[in-house]
């Protein structure tokens, strides 16, 4: 499959008629949409899914844009649709699937605007193929079209070629990798057939006539009693390889962590912890002393410097004033007009002067009593003046003294946080004692329930054993007595006949598998080894589980993504390549690549790595990025980009975003 174009109409918060033409240049095969965080870069892949295989991810099931939707009236009908055209087989297909939707109602609740739409929208889904005049298309029946699409890339295995990076660092750990390598490389064809035989050969055992012979009969019957339990306990014991796998890979995860313990590297990071630990206390220490002395200092003269501004605004009017009035006569410093009244009703002064009516020295007291307070101003002024100038003398500085002090409370959390990171660094390379013990005794656990449901699994193992040789003998029974009987000569030769064909398929099936399993190892590692930039090496078991060949690290997220891609670019690889030289087995087969966000949880270094390979070994790549990510990508990847978007959102009159209008630019 190669994809030509994607186009959208009101689908999710895509609005109006949107379309992605996508590069198919052999050099060029990259196709790049780069968008913001919920701009609409997930919706790309899963318009794929669902216009494919009906397959509905999201939240709100609801598929039409919702400014369309808000835009309804009870009655009215809106129509969503996605459209893929690709090329198989050498053949230009379309397939459309549209969901029609009605208003049901439409009402208000407050400031809140409620449209409710139909449960159950009108679906149409059509595919079509053009012919090679290039002119007549052909239209593939509707009842057909899932067993089509299914033969272009079955829906099973679609999850290995339209992901999110929600997704990528799980899928080398699932458990049905088996199924997908088997699809992918057609070995299932080969499986198919073996288990049709086989239920073939059952058949015909089951016609053969026993009536009359109690042994025959019996055996007839031990081996349908045989057959239901060997169901059981391959049912058992795929339960019991479960447990088996889960607590030996818990084993593998305490050892990891076990082995920091036991490495020189431990030692100096103790050392370099436990030196950043005495200058996080110190720095800890300095902190709570700085935060102190801000807060002396804060309240040495709050009030003075938030009364700053109206101080020295009072002072400038009073100048201003004092300019306009001219000289304000000062009275005596903390005299009133009461003292005055004192000497006046006594009748003479401190001095001894007589202060009689009408004599000069009375006149002058009475002219002295008249700028005292409260009769006049002019000292309450010049008492505030010279408090308000020692105000201001006193917190000119208290800002700049307030400003140094939070400065260094700040430059000291600095330090905090960089020395907790440093130590939080040095940690992951330390296991003390107490945590060691702790762990161990997990891993012993672990051991223990891993070795106990080995043992079941053995146990299970030996039972599915010892069934099988009882309905083979059952089985030989049966045939001995077919090949005895007249009536039954026929049935029995086309049970040897049956018998011989299923041994051949399923000797094929494994010598082929096995060749498949080889080449995918060999292949994971060698992609493994260009993206990873440590040394590890890869394993597939019989089920095609991805597993690692050494227990000494742990699993980041960030290594689970760049062994999903290891993987996916082998099958991807293997996929194109004639493993099997088949020329029957329609091997060979082209698959895109469409990947949201594929690079979330990968650092830059693994970026670069994983860059470099996968449009070498896939045919065609499509990825919805962010910015930041495509920053770093384009530096190995820019070179094979063939078509380039962006997604934008509309933006109303204030220039905010709108969510429910985005478009491809």
């Amino acid at each position: 499959m190669i994809l030509n174009k994607l186009e959208m109409y009101n689908f999710r918060q895509y609005i109006g008629h949107q379309s992605i033409e996508f590069s198919s240049d052999s050099e060029k095969n990259v196709t790049v949409l780069i968008g913001v965080n919920t701009s609409g870069k997930t919706t790309i892949v899963r318009a794929f899914e669902w216009c494919f295989y009906g397959k509905n991810a999201f939240d709100d099931t609801v598929l039409l844009n919702s400014e369309v939707r808000n835009n309804m009236n009870r009655g009215d009908v809106q129509e969503t649709w996605v459209s893929i055209t690709f090329v198989h087989d050498e053949k230009v297909y379309t397939i459309k699937r549209s969901f029609k939707y009605v208003c049901s109602e439409r009402y208000s609740e407050g400031d809140k605007l409620i449209v409710n739409l139909n449960k159950k929208p009108e679906e149409n889904l059509s595919l079509e193929y053009l012919q090679s005049d290039g002119q007549t298309k052909t239209p593939i029946d509707r009842a057909n079209i899932t067993e089509s699409m299914d033969r272009v890339l079955p829906k099973d295995l679609s999850d290995y070629f339209f992901f999110g990076g929600e997704r990528i660092s799980s899928i080398a750990d699932r458990t049905d990798l088996s199924k997908a390598v088997r699809g992918l490389m057609r070995l299932d064809v080969l499986e198919n057939a073996s288990n049709h035989l086989k239920t073939v050969v059952k058949g015909f055992e089951g016609d053969i006539d026993t009536t009359g012979d109690s042994n025959a009969q019996r055996a007839k019957d031990g081996l349908e009693t045989y057959t239901k339990r060997k169901a059981e306990y391959e049912q058992e014991l795929a339960n019991y390889d479960k447990q088996v796998q889960y607590w030996l890979g818990k084993e593998k995860e305490y050892d990891a962590q076990l082995a920091k313990s036991n490495i020189e590297q431990v030692k100096k990071a103790k050392q370099d912890r436990d030196r950043a630990q005495k200058a996080l206390e110190a720095e800890v220490q300095r902190l709570s002393q700085v935060k102190a002395e801000m807060v002396r200092a804060f309240n040495t003269r709050p009030y003075a410097f938030f009364g700053l501004p109206a101080i020295k605004a009072s002072l400038e009017m009073l100048e201003v004033a004092k300019e306009k009035a001219g000289e304000v006569k000062e009275s005596v410093p903390a005299m009133e007009q009461d003292a005055v009244d004192y000497l006046i009703n006594r009748g003479y002064c401190i001095c001894g002067t007589r202060l009689d009516p009408g004599t000069i020295p009375y006149m002058k007291v009475m002219e002295e009593r008249r700028v005292l307070p409260p009769e006049h101003v002019g000292d309450a002024v010049r008492q505030y003046k010279d408090k308000a100038e020692g105000y201001l003398a006193g917190t000119e500085d208290f800002k700049d003294k307030i400003e140094d002090k939070y400065k260094e409370y700040r430059a000291t959390k600095r330090r905090i946080v960089q020395i907790q990171n440093e130590i939080e660094e040095q940690s992951k390379f330390i296991i003390d004692d107490t945590d060691a013990k702790e762990i161990e005794n997990k891993r012993r656990d672990a051991h223990t329930k891993y070795i106990e449901a080995k043992s079941d699994y053995d146990g299970c193992s030996r039972k599915l054993g010892e069934c099988e040789s009882n309905i083979k003998n059952c089985e030989s029974a049966i045939a001995k007595y077919a090949k005895n009987s007249a009536k039954n000569q026929r049935t029995a030769l086309l049970i040897t006949y049956s018998q011989k064909v299923y041994e051949w398929l399923l000797e094929t099936y494994r010598g082929k598998e096995e060749i498949v399993r080889d080449e995918l190892q060999r292949r994971v590692n060698d992609n493994f080894a260009k993206m990873y930039h440590g040394e590890r090496s890869i394993v597939i078991d019989d089920k095609y589980r991805v597993r690692y060949s050494d227990i000494i690290t742990e699993e980041s997220d960030g290594l689970k993504a760049v062994k999903s891609f290891a993987f996916i670019a082998s099958l991807v690889s293997m996929a194109k390549d004639k493993i099997l030289d088949e020329d029957d087995m329609k091997l060979g087969q082209f698959y895109p690549l469409v990947m949201d966000a594929p690079f979330s949880n990968v650092d830059e270094i693994h970026i670069d790595n994983i860059c470099r390979i996968l449009p070498n070994t896939a045919n065609q790549v499509v990825m919805a990025v962010m910015q930041k990510d495509w920053e770093y990508a384009s530096v190995n990847l820019d070179k094979y980009v063939g078509k380039s978007y962006r997604i934008e959102k509309d933006r109303d009159a204030n220039g905010k975003e709108i969510e429910t209008a985005t478009h491809i630019m």
